[in-house]
């Protein structure tokens, strides 16, 4: 899914997991306990002194999920209105969480919740589990203890026009009431460890690539004139959920004839007619982890002359780039690679984003775009071109993982090129 400019063979698969019988928080999926707990003390070595609070998601449910960091530090996916605080220099308890108030008869309506305990802390890995209504004074008590009296702030910074974070605002209240309390910057932290994966992380992520793919060679298949772009978003979303993935990882693009350069078309409930092409972005999450592919294809299986010269534009710019992909590079210098050929061919005016972004547990994930890239982290490679007066929207989109020799295409299985496309389309 493209940025404004300024990422089958089916393993045995796990439903998701909320918990076990008894309702008691534990990671969700396939990473167990033990790796969230190494995130935890990675994050604190580098925090190396200070408070750091995360908040979990306010809700889940009904399109709402839980918050990346919180989950990447966690694996909880469905504790809502928790809250993760970490303190490298507390002398008893440098990791503890707050979980929301028990409320007994709310078991009937969403679920069993468990009185705390110690099956509770095992479960969750997290050594001292209190109540949300504890918080308050045993913050005040883990602030008191810490000898620098720092607040460590590790979320992003939002625009003088959006919202003041949770984390940030909260800080700013214990500053008024606790003397001699500072708060230091390190929002680079998360984002630097978040965007280098390790294996069990790209075993998802190519779970959901895989799921993704097969959603696409389903799809290619199933188009037709006359079919509705509605009814080819359903032909991804029926594979998708055959492959393991519970839902979509952003909201579908299906936009054909007048509808495939419009970056963000999401209506997808146009007639789709014979000589025109159709743009597809979608991607499946699994386990929290996200896809995120392109392909533009033709309606009737076959390009017209001038959509496969738009095409093969596209295709080489996808090409220059990933070819340049591996440790050292820069976003700039891949972003300019890409722009010099759509300008050669005389688009220049026709490509109006970015060439790609970090991917993981968020399909625009956090990453540090100004650093080189490094091994273990996730991208789209994603160039487009868009030529409104002709109804002509061309985007190839691929996910690569960096490697420590160059770059892997995950979603290689995917035909790209307007001639593997053809001759799929064709069997």
């Amino acid at each position: 899914m493209p940025e404004a400019r300024r990422p089958l063979e089916t393993p045995n698969i796990k439903a998701p997991i909320q918990g076990n019988d008894e309702g008691i928080p534990t990671p969700h999926g396939d990473i167990g306990a033990e790796v969230y707990r190494k995130r935890r003390q990675r994050l604190m070595e580098q925090m190396g002194s200070g408070v750091a609070v995360i908040y979990a998601a306010d809700s889940i449910g009904a399109g709402k999920r839980q918050n990346s960091d919180f989950y990447y530090l966690t694996g909880l996916a469905y504790e809502a209105g928790a809250v993760l605080v970490l303190a490298p220099e507390h002398p008893q308890y440098q990791e503890q969480l707050f979980l929301r108030t028990l409320e007994v008869e709310d078991n009937r309506w969403h679920g069993i919740r468990p009185m705390l305990g110690r099956a509770v802390e095992l479960g969750t890995g997290i050594a001292r589990v209190s109540r949300t209504a504890n918080m308050p004074i045993l913050l005040n008590r883990t602030i008191l203890q810490c000898k620098s009296r720092e607040l460590v702030y590790l979320g992003d910074f939002a625009t003088y026009n959006r919202p003041v974070s949770k984390e940030l605002q909260l800080y700013r209240d214990i500053q008024s009431r606790i003397l001699n309390c500072s708060i230091r910057d390190e929002h680079k932290i998360l984002p630097r460890m978040r965007s280098l994966h390790d294996q069990d992380e790209i075993k998802l992520m190519q779970h959901a690539i895989d799921a993704s793919v097969s959603a696409y060679k389903a799809a290619m298949h199933a188009v037709k004139p006359g079919m509705n772009e509605r009814e080819l978003m359903h032909v991804f979303e029926r594979t998708l959920h055959e492959n393991g993935c519970n839902s979509f990882a952003y909201e579908p693009i299906v936009g054909s004839g007048p509808n495939n350069w419009v970056l963000h078309y999401t209506a997808n409930n146009r007639t789709m007619n014979a000589g025109e092409m159709v743009l597809c972005d979608v991607g499946g999450e699994y386990q929290m982890y996200a896809a995120d592919l392109t392909r533009t294809f033709p309606v009737d299986g076959k390009f017209t002359p001038r959509q496969r010269e738009i095409h093969d534009v596209v295709q080489e710019a996808w090409q220059t780039t990933v070819d340049m992909c591996k440790p050292g590079m820069t976003w700039v210098e891949l972003n300019d690679a890409a722009r010099r050929v759509i300008d050669k061919a005389g688009f220049a005016d026709e490509y109006y984003h970015s060439l790609g972004h970090f991917l993981g547990l968020d399909v625009h994930d956090v990453g540090l775009d100004t650093e080189h890239l490094q091994p273990g982290q996730v991208l789209t490679i994603e160039p487009g071109v868009y030529i409104a007066s002709e109804n002509i929207g061309v985007r190839t989109e691929d996910d690569i993982l960096i490697t420590d020799t160059g770059c892997k295409v995950l979603s290689k299985d995917l035909p790209r090129s307007a001639s593997e496309i053809e001759a799929f389309m064709a069997r």
